[in-house]
């Protein structure tokens, strides 16, 4: 499956009629850190005779409410098992997990070759698992009425390495205007989003950004040079959080975040998520549930974990609470944390990628 779109089958498949629920609280993430278990899985003193453990999972800050949720109910259902869980970003998280210092990683991107490559030479196998569907949401602030939707020609040209120092929205009209798009504002522009660790910043610079590069939305990349990264001047953060109050704290904020965080923000009034449009002068997509679902809303990606094979086998608690993560109850945590879950094809494929053990990205 690639990691960035839905396909059609899974666009159809997935029902459209799912109700989201509340964000977990912050006061969530900050218990999450501070359970007191060691940063290591594999010490065995960690562990004790009886078999029960503890363990650390770390990784995606988007996908860590759906995780945590998970945890925090399995330890009720298994008391004897510790389970601490961290979000400092797809890329930390990886880093950990192919050093073999945690038995399992959670990434909002599939892992990179360069990761694969140095969990292979460390002798890390793993199994790929898809947790569930997120819609990269665009935000700004709340009381920012000037600007309602954005194409990913406007992303480029606010947010691209093209654009380093613009400070202002209409900065901007330098480069929208040779290729006939949107005006901006004059108005201070504020960027606030997750740093190059992130895993929502790989998949928001390979959907937007290189999309724009390769000629995806319609200008003509042989006339001109195109940037393929993201800007680096501005306020980046691995906690959403953080990113959300910049975008509270000003009124001509713009930023991106995974989409629970994007929704509990705009609920609380703190923030404004804004339509996209994959082409200029196409449809303007608000970020729901609906067009996460159905692949509508053109920003949306797959959200994994990543499993220790080895460590499943042999580290006490790891296996049950995958399989945990995996039963109807647990499942039911990634719609509660605000995200779209898989449809029924992609589900079993995932629980039969578990069962068998099957190494790999999938």
């Amino acid at each position: 499956m690639n990691p960035t779109t839905l396909t059609q089958t899974q666009s159809q498949s997935i029902s459209a009629g799912r109700l989201l629920a509340c964000l977990l609280a912050l006061a969530l993430v900050i218990s999450a850190c501070g359970s007191g278990v060691g940063d290591t899985t594999t010490d065995a003193a960690a562990l004790n005779s009886s078999g029960e453990g503890a363990f650390l999972i770390s990784g995606s800050s988007t996908v860590f409410p759906i995780v945590q949720l998970q945890a925090e109910r399995y330890e009720n259902i298994a008391p004897g098992v510790a389970i601490a869980v961290e979000g400092p970003g797809s890329g930390d998280g990886a880093k950990k997990f192919c050093a073999g210092d945690v038995p399992i990683a959670n990434a909002s991107r599939q892992f990179k070759d360069e990761e694969v490559e140095i969990c292979e030479a460390n002798g890390i196998t793993f199994v790929e698992l898809n947790r569930g569907i997120d819609g990269i949401s665009v935000v700004t602030s709340a009381n920012n009425d000037a600007i309602e939707c954005v194409s990913f020609n406007d992303l480029y040209a606010l947010l691209s390495d093209e654009s380093i120092g613009f400070t202002n929205w209409a900065d901007a009209n330098s480069l929208t205007d040779t290729w006939g798009g949107q005006e901006f504002p004059d108005a201070s522009l504020d960027i606030f989003g997750p740093g190059e660790e992130s895993g929502t910043f790989d998949s928001f610079n390979e959907i937007v950004i290189e999309s724009v590069a390769k000629g995806k939305t319609g200008l003509d990349v042989d006339s001109r040079d195109f940037a393929e990264i993201i800007r680096p001047d501005y306020t980046s953060s691995p906690d959403d959080n953080v990113i959300i109050e910049g975008i509270a704290s000003s009124q001509f904020s713009l930023g991106w975040v995974g989409f629970a965080f994007a929704q509990e923000a705009a609920e609380a009034g703190k923030a404004k998520m804004l339509q996209v449009a994959e082409q200029d002068g196409g449809d303007c997509v608000s970020p729901t549930a609906e067009t996460i679902a159905s692949a509508e809303f053109p920003i949306a990606r797959f959200l994994y974990t990543y499993v220790n094979i080895d460590a499943a086998a042999n580290t006490p608690g790891v296996a049950d609470f995958v399989d945990y993560m995996l039963s109807p109850e647990g499942l039911s945590a990634v719609s509660e944390a605000g995200y779209v879950a898989l449809p029924e094809v992609d589900s079993a494929a995932v629980l039969e990628a578990w069962a068998n053990r099957l190494p790999g990205r999938n």
